[in-house]
């Protein structure tokens, strides 16, 4: 019997949904269960590959680690600093300039607050900068030299806070209220302890959503409001740099405690967990790599880094999860470089972008250009089974039909049940493939390798479909 209406499918804007999550029977129709460097939402309803990373300026030579956008209402002030082994550097058009230099290798982290950037690492004494001249450890409006030595930093009710205080791992630190400019760390000071001794961990970070102040240990989530603080629940954040916030003052973070690890978003309350769907993945993470979780936002998704991952017998080096804000999905993405460090970066002509920092000593604008630091992008798209009537049924696919743009060295796979994939080349917007494969469940792959413009896939429409009956 042959099929007499076509079936059209090629949307993936469920994004990614494996299959410890979601079985096959429930499996929504525009989800996919494998999805490497592809996009769902340019446009949306779409497939598409994602653009790739381009270095900035010249190679500072050891890892990047710290990165930071130094913005000041002087615009000559506004610097994109880089920390590269122990020497910090600023961005001077296509330079790498050096303006300083730690003494301990270590993660460095950067906060600025009343026209000055500050600098720590949790072993070192703190600095300061204006963004011109030189760095201060003394004075200044942040009284950088009674600045406590921790390694995290947030400001709230205009107090600047500090935690990650090596003697103290479990006290936050503030500054006074701002006056005439200035703060200071010896009168009109405060500090608290973060229930001490409870089990949690030490404090791992500490972000303000724009009310209250977010304080995560490695096992725990607290909110503090200037004057209350009150224990959220036993889920914290091994990594400070997977804490990220958006302008709507939602807190997303990589977390662990409570017998679950995965991706959580906050407004200030309870955490809900957002990486149900992508369960493969987050038990896939090594655990070794928990502290160097790291991302960011672009308004639109957002973006962590988990370091190489194993999935079903193939590793992926650097991977990464995405998720999309607007559409709720998640796509995955690898790349040819490890990055630890992100930051958002605004050029001296306005432009906003993401730039992170890599193990090899290169900032590189994330989404820019077609290759991954003149690497190709491999790009795949699975979406898992398909049995058009039902499981029981045999199905002979005759014809289909691929729309696609910008197609460059895109393939389509497809196979029958356990059989070998067939291959069929996509080189056309619109392209009639004829064949003969028979089976139950039916498997579809996109795959290609680009140096090129991103290929856009729009779907496939299956023309000629012949049911057999009910095969036992």
């Amino acid at each position: 019997m042959k099929i007499s209406e076509p079936f059209i499918f090629g949307s993936a804007v469920n994004g990614v949904i494996d299959d410890l999550s979601v079985s096959d029977s429930e499996m929504p129709k525009n989800g996919v269960r494998f999805a490497l460097n592809c996009m769902f939402d340019r446009p949306r309803g779409a497939v598409s590959q994602r653009l790739g990373t381009t270095v900035l300026g010249d190679a500072l030579g050891s890892q990047i680690y710290g990165l930071y956008n130094h913005r000041s209402s002087t615009a000559s002030n506004n610097k994109l600093i880089a920390v590269s082994g122990v020497t910090v550097k600023y961005l001077s058009g296509a330079t790498w300039m050096t303006s300083t230099s730690m003494v301990t290798t270590a993660k460095c982290r950067l906060q600025t607050y009343l026209d000055t950037v500050a600098i720590m690492n949790g072993s070192d004494a703190c600095k300061a900068w204006s963004g011109s001249g030189s760095w201060d450890t003394t004075g200044t409006n942040l009284d950088v030299g009674n600045m406590p030595v921790g390694k995290y930093s947030a400001v709230l009710n205009t107090r600047m806070w500090v935690c990650g205080v090596g003697a103290n791992p479990d006290t936050m630190y503030g500054s006074s209220l701002e006056s005439g400019g200035a703060i200071s760390w010896t009168s009109g000071n405060k500090s608290f302890r973060v229930n001490r001794n409870d089990g949690n961990g030490n404090l791992t970070g500490v972000k303000s959503n724009g009310k209250v102040l977010l304080i995560f240990k490695e096992r725990g989530l607290y909110r503090y409001d200037d004057n209350q603080l009150d224990h959220i629940v036993n889920i914290g954040t091994p990594s400070y740099e997977s804490i990220v916030n958006d302008d709507n003052g939602i807190t997303y973070f990589f977390g662990q405690g409570a017998n679950s690890v995965g991706f959580y978003m906050s407004t200030g309350g309870y955490p809900k967990k957002i990486s149900r769907m992508i369960t493969k993945v987050v038990e896939a993470i090594d655990p070794a790599f928990y502290d160097d979780v790291c991302g960011f936002t672009d308004g639109q998704s957002i973006y962590w880094s988990v370091g190489s991952i194993t999935l079903e017998g193939i590793t992926y080096s650097n991977f990464w999860v995405v998720w999309n804000i607007s559409d709720q999905s998640w796509e995955y993405r690898n790349y040819a470089d490890s990055f630890r460090m992100f930051s958002q970066y605004i050029d001296t002509s306005g432009n906003m972008t993401i730039v992170g920092g890599d193990t090899d000593g290169n900032v590189q604008t994330i989404d820019s250009g077609y290759t991954d630091n003149t690497m190709p992008i491999n790009s795949e798209c699975n979406w898992g089974s398909i049995v058009f009537t039902t499981r029981g049924r045999t199905k002979v696919l005759n014809e289909f039909v691929t729309y696609a743009k910008y197609y460059q060295g895109l393939k389509l796979l497809v196979k029958a049940d356990n059989g070998t994939p067939e291959e069929f080349g996509i080189d056309e917007e619109e392209k009639r493939h004829a064949t003969k494969i028979r089976g139950h469940k039916f498997y579809f792959n996109l795959s290609a390798v680009n140096s090129g413009e991103p290929w856009q896939y729009d779907g496939t429409e299956i023309t000629d479909l012949t049911d057999e009956g009910i095969t036992l």
